[in-house]
């Protein structure tokens, strides 16, 4: 039976839900940054 240690290891081994949802937010977002960038040189 494992003990309370090895519970804790698992869960800071792996990021929490909100971490891993912030971390894809923030990398679509910065996507987009990028893509309105370059839309912005094709018109000027």
């Amino acid at each position: 039976m494992p003990g309370p240690d090895k519970q804790t290891d698992d869960q800071e081994a792996k990021p929490s839900r909100l971490d891993d949802s912030r971390r894809i937010i923030e990398e679509y977002a910065a996507d987009l940054r990028e893509i309105i960038k370059q839309l912005r040189r094709k018109l000027n």
